[in-house]
């Protein structure tokens, strides 16, 4: 999901509370005249609409909190009883509401100051999303009509095109096609592989005798796909040797049933399977040339820390689970920065399993049509601004002042609107 569509993420969490929520149909709320604006920021009136959208959201949000903590969904009371981050959950949730609606109030004003204009499509776009929720009783009957409802999808978009402005190609911000290629081909990889495996059906480790025999054919794996004359031919080899080995995989399982039954003085039928070679000239319709391949991420410390959610529990992993934490990131360390590109070799990370593994150029594949299509360029330069995007607006929101109307406050507290409304 776009990260700046913050109506779509919020639309679907409502669905999913209202999924179990009760049938009843209560009435809308209404608006008094001392209530219609929530809060002013920076001298814009906030509808109250819009405030109580966000009060839905963070009413959500807390629900979650609790259920991350606790492992159970908790009720409507448990939400409105319990403390979030040293606060009642009344407080928490407006002043979440309050931060949204000023965040909501910056990307307004940043949107005019850019000089910004919604797009026919956008247009479009905001028109379907309040078809789509015209029906939603949770905003509904809570009071978040259509113009609150409007103005709170039409601000996502608009939150994307301020990010547009300052972080998209050749912006103030962000940086040129070369340099977003460079960033993708520095930390994305080619691997076509396939693994031989040293254990049994069981999990137990082959003799020493099988051992020498897997080993060996990995070794003739490695020196026919080397022996190509050409990359593409060698890609394509790898594949063969993929489904070689495979064969024998299927014969020795045969071979080992055969014996067996043979131990158990049963009779033993032989299936014979014939195999069709097509002539090496004939034309081979492919619908995907790189279904076989695997586009890996580099791994580093960074990434992981951006990925990790800011509320999230630290979580202690067991020896097993760390050793195979340390063979991952030694693999990807191996695939990134020791293996060569088209040429293959032969990997082994544990007792358990030989890879037979080749990389490809990256570059090769960054076309139009392929890896480097207009939404592969949007979602690079999201994954590689957002985080100084939302510092910049996070910047532009704090500047800002805050009035809030006491009265709508009170009216529209959390617990007094209907949040099991289905």
């Amino acid at each position: 999901m776009n990260k700046f569509n913050k109506f779509a993420a919020a639309a679907a969490a409502f669905a999913l509370a209202a999924a179990s929520a009760s049938c009843s149909a209560p009435e809308a709320i209404t608006f008094g005249k001392g209530s219609q604006t929530a809060l002013t920021v920076d001298g814009y009136e906030v509808p109250a609409g819009v405030f109580i959208y966000n009060e839905i959201y963070a009413y959500n949000t807390a629900q979650y909190e609790l259920y991350s903590k606790n492992g159970q969904m908790p009720t409507l009371d448990e939400v409105k009883n319990s403390t979030i981050q040293s606060k009642d959950a009344v407080d928490w949730i407006q002043d979440q509401a309050t931060e949204a609606c000023r965040d909501f109030v910056a990307s307004e004003k940043e949107f005019e100051k850019i000089g910004g204009e919604l797009t026919a499509d956008e247009k479009a776009q905001v028109k379907d999303y309040l078809s789509q929720n015209s029906s939603n009783s949770t905003l509904s009957v809570n009071g978040v009509g259509e113009e609150s409802l409007r103005k709170i999808i039409e601000n996502s978009f608009k939150t994307e095109a301020i990010f547009k402005h300052y972080y998209g190609i050749d912006a103030e911000k962000g940086c040129s096609e070369s340099e977003l290629k460079e960033y993708y081909q520095d930390k994305t990889t080619r691997v076509k592989y396939f693994t031989i495996s040293l254990v049994d059906e069981n999990g137990e480790q082959y003799g020493a005798d099988e051992k020498r025999t897997l080993n060996k054919m990995a070794d003739e794996y490695i020196k026919e796909i080397n022996s190509q004359s050409s990359n593409d031919k060698k890609l394509k080899k790898i594949d063969e040797c993929g489904e070689e080995y495979n064969k024998y995989v299927e014969e020795r399982a045969a071979k080992a049933a055969e014996e067996a039954a043979k131990e158990a003085g049963e009779t033993v039928t032989t299936t014979t399977t014939t195999t069709t070679t097509t002539d090496a000239s004939a034309t081979t319709t492919t619908t995907d040339p790189y279904a076989n391949e695997v586009l890996v991420t580099k791994y580093t410390t960074t990434v992981a820390e951006e990925n990790t959610d800011d509320t999230a529990t630290t979580t202690t992993l067991s020896a097993e689970q760390e050793a195979a934490k340390k063979s991952q990131k030694d693999y990807n360390d191996y695939l990134f920065n020791k293996l060569d590109d088209y040429k293959a070799e032969k990997y082994q990370y544990d007792d358990d399993t030989i890879y037979i593994v080749i990389k490809a150029d990256i570059k090769e594949r960054m076309t139009d049509d392929d890896l480097w299509s207009k939404d592969q360029i949007e979602s690079l330069l999201s994954e590689r601004y957002y985080k100084d995007f939302q510092d910049m607006m996070k910047g532009i929101s704090e500047s800002l002042s805050v009035n809030k109307n006491n009265t709508a406050y009170s009216r529209y507290s959390p617990f007094k609107l209907d949040l099991e409304a289905k």
